[in-house]
């Protein structure tokens, strides 16, 4: 592969997560995040991908270990390992970089960080995917894998900054009970996502499609109902 080649492959890798990452960016209406504190969430995204593929490949090998059903194999490799740690790092990112960082003070900022960390891992994931397998792949990829990336991010984030709101008011166990709910439910659709997708494409159609409503109307309301996290 020529030099010209791979930039135009790593190029047209970026555009989508980019893209994306713009769009709700600019849903942030109230107060615009810093950009150079978004640059920092999406390299830290990006980064995470080394203890994600670590984590991946070792998890690989216990499951490759055993003799498992092909449905259990597929529930393993596909749902549980993707889904549970990629969302996992993902979230232990975006919590430890964001949550008492002053700039987190309204509820909408949680999703814009968490869009950001999921589109930096994203980004990385898809330039290597690309460099492998062609520009097909990059076209597959930017219909399917980095909105599939971005809507993660958008559940996660809208459950986020429920969390910092229910402790802004007091509410400690709520708050932390909205965290693990706002991991798992990111962590169950991803896994569905690519267990469907792998296994069963018939039905991850549909789901895919009932997914992108889901969220496109959650992101509009927490875009619509955002507000401070202080009432000082």
């Amino acid at each position: 592969m020529t030099l010209t080649a791979a930039l135009f492959l790593i190029l047209a890798a970026l555009i989508p997560p980019l893209v994306l990452m713009g769009v709700i960016y600019r849903m942030d209406k109230i107060e615009r995040e810093p950009p150079r504190m978004m640059m920092g969430l999406f390299f830290k995204g990006l980064l995470a991908m080394f203890p994600i593929l670590i984590l991946e490949l070792l998890a690989a090998q216990f499951v490759d270990f055993f003799p498992w059903s092909y449905l259990g194999y597929l529930f393993l490799s596909y749902f549980c390992i993707p889904g549970f740690i990629e969302e996992g790092v993902k979230y232990r990112v975006l919590k430890k970089n964001t949550w008492n960082d002053p700039n987190f003070n309204f509820r909408f900022d949680a999703v814009v960080y968490s869009v950001f960390v999921s589109l930096g891992f994203a980004a990385v994931e898809n330039v290597m995917y690309v460099l492998s397998n062609g520009f097909s792949t990059a076209v597959l990829r930017a219909i399917f894998s980095i909105p599939g990336h971005a809507m993660f991010g958008v559940v996660m984030g809208v459950g986020v900054g429920t969390a910092k709101w229910l402790e802004t008011l007091g509410q400690r166990q709520q708050a932390r009970s909205t965290m693990k709910r706002a991991w798992l439910t990111a962590a169950v659709l991803h896994g569905f996502y690519d267990f469907l997708l792998v296994g069963f494409g018939w039905i991850f159609y549909p789901y895919f499609i009932g997914l992108v409503i889901y969220v496109v109307r959650l992101l509009r309301k927490s875009a619509r109902e955002d507000g401070p996290l202080s009432f000082t």
